[in-house]
């Protein structure tokens, strides 16, 4: 795939890029705290405490919990697929531009 590469101000910015994804990844670990804070919840609660007519929450409480928690992996993964992209995306599009100041070069010999 050609970008079409003539300057660097058209090179993406991996570095913000990069930075993104790593304060999303921090945000994710909070909301995997939040699930497992959840599950305990859960978990400390008496089937009594969440019952409503007789039917007990506590254990969709805690399912809700580990759904919560089993996301942050799920994301993280794309998040991970999102980075990994943008680094071949960068890779290509400098050696393109350093292939073209090489032939820019050679025509100014």
């Amino acid at each position: 795939m050609s970008y079409g590469i003539t300057s660097t101000s058209q090179i993406i910015d991996i570095d913000s890029i990069s930075s993104g994804i790593s304060l999303y990844k921090s945000a994710l670990k909070d909301f995997e705290s939040c699930g497992n804070r959840v599950i305990q919840a859960g978990d400390t609660c008496t089937a009594n405490a969440l019952s409503i007519d007789s039917s007990s929450l506590q254990y969709p409480i805690g399912e809700v919990g580990k759904a919560i928690s089993n996301l942050t992996s799920e994301y993280s993964g794309y998040a991970d697929e999102v980075l990994a992209q943008a680094k071949r995306i960068y890779s290509a599009q400098v050696a393109e531009y350093n292939a073209y100041i090489a032939s820019k070069n050679k025509q100014n010999v």
